[in-house]
């Protein structure tokens, strides 16, 4: 599909979605259904309510997100009532998470301002998780222990001795949910706000994106994390750590963006970007090489005056 054909699609969808509120909140109650089956569409399906928000207002972009995550509770429970609890919870922290991120970017109009909100709030969690919790990584071990009988109930062998596995997939636990959830509120968000502008003013998401920077605040915080995660054995920085990777992955991407509209990046290589990161295989490496990139372009780019 070509880059003007996806454009028309995606401006479609956007108009369709927002012709009618309750399509809206339609919408995510037959996809938010399917996110216990298909993990990646739980950004799009987020994405519905940061649209609402921002082509609307603030109430209809609360009472699309609230319905839908309802109805897709329901449908859930409906399939699988041993999972209610558990999954209501979840429905509400994914959809009003990047909802409440677009209510900050209605009011102050940065886009990075809600990046770096992002990141911070993350890391506060995981810094009240570890603070409250009595010990963070044996908290996981139970459900890792679940995980690992449902996998052999499947008949998917898992070689090696259990204990051992799930003592070295412990302690990565809570800075692999915390990057997932920083990757799913932004990368919602972002998504959101695309489709909003396809509408209102097309071609402006692609500036508003290209300036994105963690700032000299965050950057020197990050900088400590990944010193500190270097020197100490500690959960608390690892989880952050992770955090961290994912923030300036988002910043190298957007570098990559702001390359390809100077010219400096061919669109073969930006298109390859994104391939590369959805494959399993190639996805850890492409990350870790935007993450350099972002971490460069935090430092290095010429900053304007009101810079952050």
């Amino acid at each position: 599909m070509s880059c003007a054909a996806r454009v028309t699609m995606h401006r479609a969808i956007a108009a369709w979605l927002t012709e009618r509120p309750w399509r809206a909140a339609g919408a995510i109650a037959l996809l938010g259904m399917l996110t216990q089956l298909i993990q990646p569409i739980t950004v799009l399906v987020c994405a519905i309510p940061v649209l609402s928000a921002l082509h609307f207002d603030a109430r209809t972009g609360l009472r699309v997100a609230a319905v839908g995550t309802a109805a897709a509770s329901w449908l859930i429970y409906w399939m699988t009532p041993a999972v209610m609890t558990g999954t209501f919870v979840g429905n509400v922290l994914v959809f009003f998470g990047p909802l409440a991120l677009a209510l900050l970017l209605k009011r102050t109009g940065s886009l990075n301002l809600c990046f770096q909100v992002a990141v911070l709030g993350i890391a506060v969690l995981l810094v009240v998780v570890h603070v409250a919790l009595p010990d963070p990584v044996a908290f996981w071990k139970p459900l890792l222990m679940l995980v690992l009988d449902s996998m052999q109930q499947a008949g998917i062998t898992v070689e090696g001795d259990r204990d051992a596995i799930i003592a070295g997939w412990a302690p990565a636990m809570w800075g692999a949910l915390g990057a997932l959830t920083l990757a799913m509120l932004f990368g919602s968000l972002l998504l959101g706000r695309w489709w909003d502008t396809l509408l209102r003013a097309p071609g402006a998401f692609g500036v508003e994106y290209q300036n994105l920077r963690l700032g000299i605040a965050l950057g020197v915080t990050v900088t400590v994390v990944f010193v500190l995660a270097i020197a100490l054995d500690s959960p608390l920085i690892s989880a952050l750590a992770w955090v961290a990777f994912v923030a300036l992955a988002f910043q190298g991407l957007a570098a990559a963006h702001r390359s390809r509209a100077s010219g400096h990046l061919n669109r073969g290589w930006l298109a390859a970007i994104y391939v590369l990161l959805v494959v399993p295989l190639s996805m850890t490496l492409t990350m870790f090489v935007l993450a350099i990139w972002g971490f460069a372009d935090n430092w290095l780019r010429p900053r304007r005056p009101a810079s952050l």
